[in-house]
């Protein structure tokens, strides 16, 4: 079996299209279509539903979808921790990240720790919210920073884990702009259809953040439908803008698409809803790099450029 098949499932599971599936993993659509029934071949068993549009996962499919996930995610991570140890110049600090806070927050805070602690060399990578917890726990990492917010679990042992609260964001709801550069959906005035909205994968953090935002909604608030999902911010942006959807995102990520009029605020706040960023480690983590950045951190979290992203 070619691994390539299983990111090929991963992918078709996500946006539920032969084409724009195709698309993303950059291959023909016949060719895609190939593979994907040379996998379901190997297993003696069809994974998609061809007959709905979009197609969806087949019993059979829905089961394999986790097994195809642990694969890939085994075999990345053991592609890394090889890398690592094979590196002549391994990093002092392996650093874990969600995707919008290493794009927007991260660099900025590096830099300020560094003026505090000296210079040290770090890598930083990101991965799927749970994935980053587990690498965390197994000392694959030495430190991690997420969003978090209260209400919703983390799965985080206290006994295992110290972390520290860096700030505060929002999780802004967002809409596409039209052409004119006028915002393409106005939350008082739905369309008789819902409002159209990119969400995030079910197996991210930020899928629990939705979640709890639509279980806080009542009659009187308009129909949300969601049209595609994904865990990464970057990849929803520009979808929304090109499908012309609404999305949430965290003001750091949302911020130079509404500076720039890419997208614009909907709800005028009703719909957003308030986020935490934090930074854990290992409670016994040995380095003394990292024991040195903790305590510094302690005493000034280096957050003051949060204020840069305020968008309301």
């Amino acid at each position: 079996m070619d691994t390539n098949w299983l990111a090929d499932f991963l992918v078709l599971s996500k946006r539920g299209n032969f084409s724009q599936a195709a698309d993303e993993r950059n291959i023909t659509q016949s060719a895609f279509s190939r593979r994907i029934k040379a996998l379901e071949t190997w297993l003696g068993t069809e994974l998609f539903d061809r007959s709905s549009y979009p197609v969806s996962l087949t019993p059979e499919g829905e089961i394999f979808h986790a097994s195809a996930q642990n694969v890939l995610r085994e075999l990345e991570l053991n592609r890394v921790e090889f890398q690592r140890r094979n590196s002549a110049t391994t990093p002092d600090i392996r650093l874990a990240a969600s995707t919008s806070l290493a794009l927007s927050f991260v660099p900025e805070w590096l830099h300020q720790i560094k003026q505090g602690c000296g210079s040290f060399s770090v890598s930083i990578d990101s991965y799927d919210f749970y994935e980053m917890v587990e690498l965390l726990g197994d000392r694959k990492m030495d430190l991690l920073v997420l969003y978090f917010k209260p209400e919703v679990p983390a799965f985080f042992e206290h006994q295992e884990f110290d972390s520290i609260k860096l700030g505060d964001d929002t999780m802004h709801l967002c809409t596409a702009v039209d052409a004119k550069g006028r915002p393409a959906f106005d939350v008082d005035k739905p369309p008789s259809t819902g409002l159209e909205y990119i969400g995030y994968g079910q197996t991210g953090y930020f899928s629990k953040v939705e979640d709890l935002l639509f279980s806080s909604m009542t009659a009187q608030d308009p129909d949300f439908v969601c049209t595609s999902q994904s865990g990464t911010c970057e990849f929803m942006k520009r979808l929304a803008h090109l499908d012309q959807k609404m999305l949430w995102l965290p003001a750091c990520s949302a911020y130079e698409d509404v500076q720039a009029g890419r997208l614009a605020l909907a709800g005028e706040g009703r719909y957003d809803t308030n986020l935490e960023i934090w930074v854990f480690k290992k409670r016994d983590a040995p380095s003394p790099l990292v024991q040195k950045i903790w305590s510094h951190l302690k005493s000034n979290p280096c957050t003051g450029h949060l204020e840069n992203y305020r968008l309301s």
